[in-house]
């Protein structure tokens, strides 16, 4: 269909369902642009809702729903369509300045995201080279007293290795392959390296910050403080940059970052930039659970690459930890040789686990393969609507109608999740806290107010004074006066706080699964909507079902458990080949 000429491109959006936001960015590049082809406003649409939906760029060669409403007014050859943006003075190539950019494959950006994209590929570039060992015979004896638990490559001794032995390793893994495991191991060798070495220990958000703390706060010889990655690199709501960058380096020897999965191409730039050329920067996660909220799937995208190694680090691991990786010779030379290990081994669910067999199908992308494993497990699957979620709860319910102190009413709620895909409408957070509610008034609690005796809240927003961030779970108790107040479990002590002072906050029986990335339970619901929507992914599934231990129930029907399945959400990007070439 050729492509007809609208006056109006922000009227043409709007009844096409575009967002408001990208209709005004679309009005705003039409007045710039000032010329005559409203490809270009268009186009700008379309990226608004694409970065919305957290790709980097907008990908010409493959495009959704969203395009098909405005097709008519869009050129049908994407050379023609990428000719016509050339010749508009608000769009640039590389070397210029200007609010849209065209990549060397065709693909559209907003400046900022193709500045942070280009700079995150030539800052690892320029970190694919290898450190030399302190003590080689520290290293041998560190790896000789390592138990022998897996037959084969022991993928977590290639994992502490790199990260000794190279200045960028990215380590990912599903959920029990051991990344705490090798955290403490890295800290472990790399202090037997060098006692001197600062070392600084970071995650995405404060819940992810808090579980790496309580980790390694287990070893008595570790003394190193977990933050947000935002603490780590100073960056506030009047800071966005943060307080160090190239000129003012992070006074750190080594960097490790948990919950990489997480991190956004904005947040990897601003860290990446703000590193000293010698420091070295670990990245640990699992890159097939969910990406990060804002654009971008930075973790993915480095692990696309297979793991392969050069001579050299072949030697280096036979001589060290006697690892055969010969297999694993690199045919191709690319950023990511030597940078990249895969955990292979789940140390915590076997061949008879529902929730391993569970994510592995939910991984594999077959459908079938899940419904199958849902129908042989037990208690697992539930297609008809209901109310189950409530059950899980009712251990926490008896715990505070017992009138148990706040500490082990905490640990009673962070034993169970319900786990909901949408924030608002039916299944979702909303509803479903909206039922749980109704049910605890039946039982006497005052559900209706606003604060009330047994609430889960979980804090929205970082308040750095009161030592609160996004993410943190706590509960609404009476304390031994009687009054109500805020208690949460900080560095494996209770902490009340005043409700006065508690920041932006909502209640947390029910959260979405996004909020649940970095955080365990030991048993949780997943609650998907009976209809379907477009955030439905195998990845949002698989980051569900990981976040139990020991038990998982699905709540949801097969038409929706299919279509889940089969849906894989690919983030646009230009990463993973800049770094290939």
């Amino acid at each position: 269909m050729t492509d007809v000429k609208t006056p109006n491109v922000a009227r043409l959006l709007r009844q096409a369902g575009f967002s408001e936001l990208a209709c005004q960015f679309a009005a705003y590049i039409e007045r710039v642009d000032n010329g005559d082809d409203n490809v270009v406003a268009i186009t700008a649409g379309l990226l608004t809702e694409a970065v919305a939906q957290g790709h980097v760029c907008l990908n010409l060669m493959r495009m959704d729903s969203a395009y098909q409403s405005v097709s008519d007014y869009l050129p049908q050859q994407v050379d023609a369509w990428q000719t016509r943006l050339k010749h508009s003075n608000v769009v640039g190539t590389a070397d210029d300045y200007r609010p849209l950019i065209i990549g060397d494959d065709g693909s559209v950006y907003l400046y900022r995201h193709w500045h942070y994209e280009q700079n995150v590929a030539k800052a690892i570039s320029e970190r694919d080279q290898s450190v030399e060992l302190v003590d080689v015979e520290a290293l041998q004896q560190d790896m000789m007293a390592w138990p022998k638990s897996v037959d084969g490559i022991d993928w977590q001794k290639v994992a502490v290795l790199m990260a000794l032995t190279r200045q960028f390793c990215v380590i990912s893994g599903g959920p029990g392959t051991g990344k705490t495991t090798v955290v403490l191991r890295i800290l472990h060798c790399v202090h037997h390296q060098n006692k001197q070495s600062r070392i600084a220990l970071a995650a995405p958000t404060g819940k992810a910050a808090t579980r790496l703390q309580h980790v390694i706060s287990d070893k008595d010889d570790v003394t190193i403080q977990a933050k947000t990655l935002h603490r780590l690199l100073g960056i506030s709501p009047s800071k966005e940059q943060g307080r160090y960058n190239a000129q003012r380096t992070l006074p750190f020897d080594v960097v490790i970052v948990d919950e990489a999965s997480m991190v956004d191409i904005s947040l990897m730039a601003k860290l990446l930039q703000a590193l000293a050329p010698a420091t070295r920067l670990i990245l640990l996660g699992d890159s097939q659970q969910l990406a990060s909220v804002e654009s971008g799937a930075v973790l993915a995208n480095l692990c696309q690459y297979p793991m392969m190694f050069n001579d050299s680090f072949i030697a280096i691991a036979k001589q060290s930890a006697g690892l055969d990786l010969t297999d694993y010779l690199a045919s191709d030379v690319t950023a990511m040789n030597n940078n990249v290990v895969k955990l292979q081994h789940s140390y915590r669910f076997d061949q008879n686990s529902v929730i391993g067999r569970l994510a592995s199908a939910v991984q594999s992308g077959d459908s079938k393969r899940v419904i199958a494993e849902l129908l042989r497990a037990d208690e697992v699957w539930q297609q008809s609507e209901g109310d189950r979620f409530i059950e899980g709860y009712q251990a926490y319910f008896d715990t505070v109608n017992s009138g148990a102190d706040a500490l082990t009413c905490i640990h009673k709620f962070e034993q169970y999740r319900v786990l909901c895909a949408t924030k608002k409408g039916p299944q979702s957070v909303m509803t479903v806290n909206w039922a749980i509610q109704h049910y605890v008034a039946k039982m006497g609690w005052r559900s209706q107010q606003d604060f009330y005796h047994g609430r889960a809240i979980m804090i929205s927003q970082n308040d750095y004074r009161q030592q609160l961030f996004n993410g943190d779970t706590g509960v609404i108790l009476k304390d031994e006066t009687g009054q109500l107040r805020a208690c949460f479990v900080i560095d494996n002590a209770l902490r009340w706080v005043d409700l006065i002072r508690l920041p932006a906050h909502e209640t947390a029986f029910a959260i979405t699964i996004h909020k649940s990335q970095g955080s365990e339970f030991e048993q949780v619901c997943i609650v998907l909507p009976q209809e379907d929507s477009a955030i439905l992914n195998r990845e949002l599934l698989y980051t569900a079902i990981t976040r139990a231990k020991n038990k998982v129930l699905l709540l949801a029907n097969e038409a929706i458990v299919h279509k889940t399945v089969i849906t894989q959400h690919q983030r646009e990007s230009g990463l993973a080949a800049l770094l290939s070439s």
